[in-house]
């Protein structure tokens, strides 16, 4: 099925009015060209292989579509975004297009996952509507082309969801948390401003009466009732840090350490460590290799690289904070902890209707340093490392080489109210300011294996 994407852009001259009150007529028109490059960058990096146009009056723009390698469908009733609209149908009628996915120019921030999620709703449905924050339409993806008449105005995802009704077509409103969210107004500007400011202050607090945690137990729904139980709910731009061990209790992944059948690799090993051959086989089959083992108390010491390249004691395999009655019983770590951080994140999004980071967090220790600090192993739209090159310092030297590992300064803030001994495996940073990473892995702050110096 090919999509064929069009970008509806008005003349950048007549654009962004409602920010006249602060913005200047040349700042407006700035502001427009930019919100269409970024936009237009997006897909033609994350869709090279499908059609993409652009739909303006403006040859200016048209240029700027023209570099890209863009479709230029030209506007005839200028100003008319409902007429702009039957244009891209048309042109991707003539293309042989079977869906049409229509954006707008000035969607602030776009994610590769918030667009995959709006295209795979045309395997449902034929209308598939990506909701502003007002209600109107920032996405319409319709399968086939002309699937109904444009609505485009006040309201319009309702309009086009009536529209679908009338035409006999099955649709879906999706409340996606940037794609709903444009830069028409002041207080659109100031938000968006705001997002990207360096912090003075940050808020960390905890999700109090979180209640134990079984297989099966849906995350998400445990930590919205939580809040609210203390009258609170999260706000866009939150990060929730979820510790690891309760991602694995809800996914089923405790299990009894005589589950496991020493292997002769076990056996010796338990043998040289002193430790017992039935945990030894389960840290195996959580790991790669064998980094460190050793004899020493409590039960030896074994150093491995987890299959997913953390190198960590045990496998990150756990036997504290299990629950009463739970002696010889092993707690393992998520099959795939960006994926429960994903899920996690999907569903209180979709609760609250603003974008929210997720962590998972465990607890490590570190080499050449004593005592253990929460790093992530999991992540969901918050970047785990952030490339400084290119900015300034406090004193405008310009820096070449800067990589903060923000997702563990994150988690590592998180572990000083989660604490081993607080029952609390839920922790909020507000006020932090970071951009949402489409496909952000835990796993990019891995060094690769030919980089490793004292291994």
């Amino acid at each position: 099925m090919t999509v064929a994407i069009a970008i509806l852009m008005k003349d950048p001259g007549a654009a962004k009015t409602r920010l006249s009150p602060v913005l200047a007529n040349d700042a407006r028109e700035k502001l427009a060209l930019l919100l269409f490059e970024n936009t237009l960058q997006f897909f033609m990096r994350t869709r090279a292989g499908e059609p993409i146009g652009v739909v303006t009056a403006s040859r200016e723009t048209a240029a700027i579509g023209k570099k890209y390698g863009a479709s230029i469908i030209e506007e005839t009733a200028h100003g008319d975004i409902n007429a702009a609209a039957c244009r891209a149908s048309a042109w991707a009628n003539d293309i042989g297009a079977t869906s049409l996915l229509v954006v707008h120019a000035d969607i602030a921030t776009l994610v590769d996952e918030e667009v995959d999620r709006l295209l795979a709703a045309r395997e449902r449905c034929s209308v598939a509507i990506g909701v502003s924050a007002d209600g109107g339409t920032n996405a319409l993806l319709l399968t086939p082309p002309d699937a109904i008449p444009f609505c485009y105005g006040p309201n319009s995802a309702k309009a086009h969801e009536a529209a679908a009704r009338l035409s006999g077509r099955s649709s879906e409103k999706l409340q996606l948390a940037y794609l709903s969210r444009d830069i028409d107004t002041p207080q659109d500007l100031r938000d968006h401003v705001e997002a990207f400011r360096s912090p003075v202050e940050a808020e960390c607090f905890a999700v109090a009466t979180m209640p134990e945690v079984v297989a099966g137990d849906g995350l998400a729904t445990l930590i919205v009732e939580a809040l609210a139980r203390t009258n609170r709910a999260l706000a866009a731009g939150d990060i929730v840090v979820v510790a690891q061990k309760i991602v694995s209790k809800s996914e089923g992944r405790l299990v009894a350490a005589k589950q496991f059948q020493p292997s002769q690799q076990a056996i010796a090993l338990a043998a040289e460590i002193g430790k017992d051959p039935h945990k030894v086989e389960a840290i195996l089959s959580e790991s790669s290799d064998v980094i460190r083992a050793r004899r020493q108390p409590p039960d030896g010491l074994l150093i491995t690289r987890h299959r997913h390249g953390w190198i960590c004691a045990n496998a990150g395999i756990d036997e504290s904070n299990l629950g009463d009655g739970r002696d010889g019983m092993l707690l393992l770590l998520p099959e795939d902890p960006d994926a429960s951080a994903r899920a996690i994140r999907s569903d209180l999004e979709a609760r609250y209707g603003a974008p929210i980071g997720v962590i998972v967090s465990d607890t490590f220790g570190r080499p050449w340093r004593n005592g253990l600090v929460n790093i992530a192993i999991g992540t969901a739209g918050v970047p785990a490392i952030v490339d400084w090159a290119g900015r300034t310092d406090a004193y405008g030297r310009g820096l070449k080489a800067t990589l903060p590992a923000f997702a563990d300064e994150v988690a590592a803030a998180a572990g000083l109210l989660m604490q081993k001994d607080a029952g609390l495996p839920v922790i909020v940073l507000r006020g932090l300011r970071w951009q949402a990473i489409a496909g952000s892995s835990a796993r990019d702050v891995l060094r690769p294996v030919t980089q490793e110096l004292f291994l």
